[in-house]
């Protein structure tokens, strides 16, 4: 008898020490991966780096020999187009001279060979240099007037200040300044949120900080982002965005950053996300009063003597323990039995005040159970959010814990619907008057 058990515990053990080794392999392969990571990457940064300074030196020294020709060709052209008019001066003055001592040693010789020199001599030399104007003397420009060709704007700070700049080109990250932290499924899209890594090698960021998401359809790594081509879907400066309308059972890829310096930081490794939910609609429902527009997110009040007030949604595609947020985009007169709520249980009721259903009414009054609760929330305004948040209370599973926010304004209640809770729930309107319009998000 013994031996069976120790043979059973051997087995036992055995059992457990193949999964433990199953789990040993996986983790050895996720640090296979993680290595492969940080070489890959360290390697196309390398590579990066070179590429990216010999194509700067290249552009540097390229751009100082062009500016070093450009001012030596224009010191040329300044100097040949001063000189030119300088050099024809200058010969007409080195001919007078010239001719002018001719006349002299002729008219020395004259003088010397007076006694000798026939009067019709004498006479042709002064007829030849009487025409001559000893008095006049060429047009010689001031020095002032002279081009004196000088260099200015050659900063000596940018002998220091370009090697400073350079010094300063580029930095090395452990991680991206910024990360996917969460991707939740959400009716028809993807709530993602994102933070900041601390990382001193992060240049300064700005503020307050901007950041970017992106998505794409399909499972894309860091490698493939590279070629792969996303869509813009947020820029601000919140840290959690959702983005909608997204096939069923698709894989999407999502990546963030921030702005940092001149610039945007490299973005986050991609991850991978899918929704499951059908995006949330409005019922369709014949002499509702209630006009439907962009794909039944959209309910307006059109008839004030519909038959039908509370207007559902077409299918309780609520989970329990998730949220869902309407937008007030127009607004008509208030009534008492306005609201925006939760129900359990679809019923042909005309108001929403009533045991299980939770809602806030249009001037902010909470009703839970058809009971009025002391805390209040804001009036209902154009471009207004309410946002209900449904979480399981653990210690009694036919309670829910709600809370519901207006605006910055939140109230938190218990409800216990009724029945029987199981796991979803419908959303609801009701509204007297006409010219409300509501989206549900």
């Amino acid at each position: 008898m013994g031996d069976l058990k120790e043979l059973s515990s051997i087995k036992e053990t055995i059992s457990q020490a193949r999964e433990h080794v199953q789990q040993l392999e996986e983790r050895l392969q996720l640090l296979g991966m993680a290595k492969t990571q940080v070489e890959s990457s360290a390697q196309e940064a390398k590579s990066t780096v070179e590429k990216h300074f010999q194509e700067l030196k290249a552009a540097i020294c390229s751009a100082i020999d062009t500016r070093q020709v450009e001012l030596l060709d224009r010191v040329e052209e300044i100097e040949g187009e001063s000189l030119e008019p300088l050099r024809e001066c200058e010969d007409v003055v080195k001919n007078s001279i010239l001719e002018d001592l001719t006349v002299i040693a002729e008219g020395e010789k004259l003088v010397e060979s007076s006694g000798v020199v026939s009067a019709a001599e004498l006479k042709l030399f002064c007829s030849r240099n009487n025409s001559r104007s000893l008095n006049s003397l060429p047009e010689v420009p001031p020095l002032s007037e002279v081009p004196c060709i000088l260099l200015a704007g050659l900063d000596p700070a940018c002998i220091t200040e370009l090697p400073e700049e350079i010094g300063s080109e580029g930095y090395v990250l452990a991680h991206a300044p910024v990360q996917i932290e969460e991707l939740r499924e959400r009716p028809g899209g993807v709530l993602a949120s994102w933070y900041e890594v601390e990382d001193e090698d992060i240049p300064e960021k700005q503020s307050p900080a901007e950041y970017r998401l992106q998505y794409c359809c399909g499972r894309v790594d860091r490698v493939t982002m590279n070629t792969t081509k996303f869509r813009e879907a947020y820029q601000g400066h919140d840290t959690c965005c959702t983005v909608k309308n997204l096939k069923l059972n698709v894989d999407y890829s999502f990546r963030a950053c921030c702005k940092v310096g001149r610039g945007w930081s490299p973005w986050s490794i991609p991850q991978v996300a899918r929704t499951t939910l059908l995006q949330h609609e409005w019922e369709v429902a014949e002499d509702s009063g209630y006009t439907l527009t962009s794909g039944n997110t959209t309910l307006t009040r059109t008839s004030p003597n519909a038959a039908i007030s509370v207007l559902h949604s077409n299918k309780n595609s609520l989970l329990c323990g998730d949220m869902v947020t309407f937008k007030v985009n127009a607004t008509g007169k208030t009534h008492r039995g306005d609201g925006l709520g939760l129900v359990l249980v679809q019923e042909e009721d005309s108001i929403l005040q009533r045991i299980g259903a939770v809602c806030v009414g249009s001037t902010g009054v909470v009703h839970v159970n058809g009971k009025e609760m002391t805390n209040q929330l804001p009036a209902l305004a154009k471009g207004t959010t309410v946002t209900f948040d449904t979480s399981k209370v653990t210690s009694d599973p036919k309670k829910l814990r709600v809370s519901i926010t207006v605006g910055d304004r939140q109230v938190t209640c218990e409800w216990v619907p009724g029945g029987d809770l199981g796991e979803h729930l419908y959303f609801a309107a009701c509204f007297v008057h006409k010219g409300w319009e509501i989206t549900v998000e």
